[in-house]
This record gives C-alpha cells, structure tokens and sequence, in this order.
C-alpha cells in the first residue's frame, strides 16, 4: 500500500514496539498533540495512508493523582488528530488506541464489545470520551475510524508506571545488590494480559482498509491473578527476593477482574496470541537487567 503510517507517541512502549514492526513503513508523527497546528502540518507534510494514534496519559494511577492532565492529553490531543486527518488526508484509516478499562466491572466477563461503557478511572473515562470523538467524527466527516479496546499488554521496555515494568525493575536491581525485597501494591486483580508485540501485530493487521472500521476488544479472553504474575516474575529472579505490600501503590478504585472478548477480531483478521506469557515476562525482566548496572564488589 502507497503511503506510510504515521504514528503518534512513537517514542512510548508500545509506540516504540509498533515502530520497529512496521520498519520504514512507519513515520512518527513529531509534534505535540495539544499543538494543534503543529499536528496539522506533520499531517500535510507526512500525507499518510493511515494514523495510529498511541499518544496519552496512559497510566491510571497518574490519572487519579491529575485528572485534568489525563482528560486534557486524552481527549483534547484525540480530537485534534482527528481534526488534522479531516483537514489534510481524510482518505487515511486512523485507529485509536484505547482500552478494555473503559467497560469498568463489566456483568459479562470476558467483555464483548456491545457490553455497557462504565470506566471507573480518570484514565478509563477520557478514553470513552475519546471513543466519542472518534464516533462524532465518523458520522459528521465520514473519517475511516478504527476503535481497539487493547486490554493489559505487557513486555520489554514496560515502564516503572505500571505493575509490570515495577517488578522486573525492582527485581533487576536487587539483583545486582545481591537479593532485598520488592515493593507491590494490591495482587488480587485478574487481568487479561497480552504481550505488546501481539498487539502491535494486530494492530498492523487493522490497518488493512478492507477491514471493517469499527470497535475491536484486542485481548487474550482469559485472565490471570497479579499474584500469579509476581509468582512468575519472582522465579525468575537470580537472587533472593522477599515480597512487602506497599500502600503507597494501591488505587482508589480496582477492578477486580478484567478480561476481554476478542472473538470479534478473530473473526475480521484471523488474530490470536502467539507469546505466551512466560516469555514475555522473561523478556521483560532481561530488558530491565540490561538497564540496570552491573553491582561492583
């Protein structure tokens, strides 16, 4: 297909992920997406063939911490993407990274797409918030819109923001002091984990314009415990690591479990995990431990 794909927040996890698979395909959109001007003219200068839109205030912790900020970079910065296609390249499909955290505690789990909208963090509800935009500007500029509800995904580069990236960091630096204990918040939630380079494939694959716009749940359909996560990540550890509940890392509000239906894209483009998540997260702890440096005796 003529044309590169311009994506927003290349420099982020799974911006960074995504940038690599499409190779020189891709081009990252290099402005910021409250600037609404200058995200216009890299659209007029890219004139791409589709726009994934990555850039966000993505941490739901964050999000409770400043609220205003989230809503601001999630829903301003959305619009102003969308507004910039309109104007310079509406014939470009653009998909926009949202998340399974918009269905809340959903009754049906795993959670199709039709189930009830009921985010219950600031990070959750500007991304429904988002979600209408991209609705709004389907129906009243006729933009080629793709909507994907990525639930959890994890893998290397992961960042100290999130559960994840926090356990493999922790675990990479006490191992090079030799063993110590890792701090966590609360490991009762269920999340429906899926490697980021799964993700990044199916969102390659939804840029094919024969594919139908719309909605799609990009997840695993199953869900596993956090305390089943840390177990995994803690074996693999190479020195010995005690565990400590933090309060300072618990959230005002949980969902205590959290998994996505994705029979929907199954359907449209044959997509199914490939990674398990073994191996992801040994990819994720030796991602950290090349960050970490070697302890001097």
């Amino acid at each position: 297909m003529a044309g590169r794909v311009l994506v927003t927040g290349a420099g982020g996890f799974v911006g960074g992920h995504l940038s690599a698979a499409l190779g020189a395909a891709s081009a990252p959109l290099e402005a910021d997406v409250l600037d609404r001007d200058a995200v216009t003219k890299a659209v007029r200068r890219e004139r791409p063939r589709a726009v994934v839109h990555l850039a966000a205030q993505s941490s739901v912790g964050r999000s409770w911490a400043d609220a205003a900020d989230t809503w601001t970079v999630n829903v301003v910065g959305t619009v102003n993407v969308l507004e910039a296609v309109a104007a310079e390249q509406p014939s470009a499909r653009v998909l926009f990274a949202s998340t399974g955290e918009v269905y809340g505690n959903a009754a049906v789990v795993p959670t199709p797409e039709d189930e009830r909208v009921a985010p219950v963090s600031p990070y959750a509800a500007s991304k429904a918030a988002a979600e209408i935009a991209c609705g709004q500007g389907a129906r009243g500029t006729s933009l080629d819109v793709m909507v994907t509800r990525a639930f959890n995904h994890e893998g290397p580069g992961r960042d100290e923001r999130f559960a994840v990236g926090s356990w493999a960091q922790q675990i990479a630096r006490l191992e090079a002091e030799g063993g110590g204990t890792l701090l966590v918040g609360d490991l009762s939630a269920e999340r429906d984990l899926t490697d980021v380079r799964d993700v990044c494939r199916a969102y390659q694959l939804l840029l094919d314009p024969e594919v139908p716009a719309g909605t799609y749940n990009v997840a695993s359909g199953g869900a596993v415990s956090m305390q089943r996560v840390l177990e995994l990540l803690v074996d693999l550890a190479s020195a010995p690591i005690a565990v400590e509940e933090d309060s300072t890392r618990l959230r005002p509000a949980e969902i205590p479990r959290l998994a996505g239906d994705a029979s929907k894209l199954r359907a449209a483009i044959g997509w199914k995990p490939r990674i398990p998540l073994e191996q992801t997260l040994r990819d994720t702890l030796e991602h950290a431990r090349k960050t970490v440096p070697e302890r001097v005796s």
